[in-house]
């Protein structure tokens, strides 16, 4: 099979998978590479690249597996009318909600230790003059409780803070949990005001589904407190950014702690840096671990579409893969 990498520079992608399936041809692109080369694959692999709608008109493509969780990239409904089925890898088991949840914990620390500040005293030569609060006794709000918000959680569980789960349905939505991790409350999406409003951190785990853009606005901004660090591991475009840069300007929150944003990439000269903003380059997956357990994943997928088993993690699960 014929699989495209719609980015180019991800070498480490392509060479786990051209170590799982070397019967297959791996081949990377550019975003603007995907119109001309989707007609001669088989499987098509967005990372964090929108698919054009002549994906959704090509007669050899069998599937679009995207090489992690988000889907945003990809026009569910255009596919499932072109009979394309649509899957992703789900992030617990896989080492990427692992990984994302320590990237988490490491931007709570570096706001709430202010080490940007820190760094910069230490180049200027000023030691001690301590500052800083700690995630110990501190209560943190998890807007989205899937496999990433739990691994944040089961983190916090040994730092004796106060965690609030926020999930759509709540503690008796549909979905299964890890009951064994330590949570102080779990409530559904209609008291996210009143769980953002005791927080000293509020984690935003929720997927990018259209219900959930905007999801973090101006109203629950107007509820958090002004000593709230907000961190975004999600995907850019679950918070408002004209809401939260207000935010950030009027001091409704203290700070914004970012590995997500709503283009990709994100230029790092955008107004919302002059404010308290740490940044990572959206590498909350990008670990040994995630690699290696996202590439066997992705490998089982298309042993199971060669062989026409069922596939798994449909996004569009009335499609029937054609024989």
């Amino acid at each position: 099979m014929r699989i495209l990498v719609c980015i180019k520079g991800y070498r480490r992608i392509i060479d786990r998978l051209e170590e799982l399936l070397p019967d297959d041809e791996i081949i990377e692109c550019g975003a603007d590479e995907i119109e001309a080369l989707c007609p001669d694959v088989d499987v098509l692999v967005p990372i964090v690249s929108p698919l054009p709608k002549a994906v959704y008109a090509s007669k050899r493509l069998r599937l679009i597996q995207q090489y992690g969780v988000g889907l945003d990239p990809v026009d569910i409904p255009a596919a499932t009318a072109a009979g394309i089925p649509v899957a992703n890898i789900p992030s617990g088991g896989t080492g990427n909600a692992e990984s994302v949840a320590e990237l988490t914990i490491a931007l709570m620390l570096m706001l709430a230790r202010a080490i940007p500040e820190a760094l910069q005293r230490f180049a200027d030569g000023v030691l001690g003059a301590a500052r800083g609060g700690t995630i110990e006794g501190s209560t943190v709000t998890i807007l989205g409780y899937g496999d990433i918000g739990q691994e944040v959680a089961r983190r916090l569980a040994g730092w004796r803070a106060r965690v609030i789960a926020v999930s759509r349905h709540g503690p008796g939505g549909d979905r299964a949990r890890d009951t064994s991790i330590p949570l102080d409350l779990h409530v559904d999406a209609s008291k996210a005001g009143d769980a953002v409003a005791e927080a000293d951190f509020v984690v935003v785990g929720a997927p990018a589904t259209p219900e959930n853009y905007g999801l973090v606005g101006r109203e629950l901004f107007a509820r958090m407190k002004p000593e709230a660090f907000v961190i975004n591991v999600a995907r850019g475009p679950v918070i408002d950014y004209d809401a939260l840069i207000d935010a950030l300007r009027e001091g409704r929150i203290a700070g914004a702690g970012l590995d997500v944003y709503w283009t990709e990439p994100f230029p790092p000269d955008d107004p919302l840096f002059q404010y308290n903003v740490i940044t990572t380059p959206h590498i909350g997956g990008g670990t040994d671990l995630s690699l290696r357990g996202i590439g066997a994943a992705f490998a089982r997928q298309i042993e199971r579409l060669r062989g026409g088993e069922a596939l798994l993690a449909l996004a569009n699960p009335e499609v029937v893969e054609p024989e």
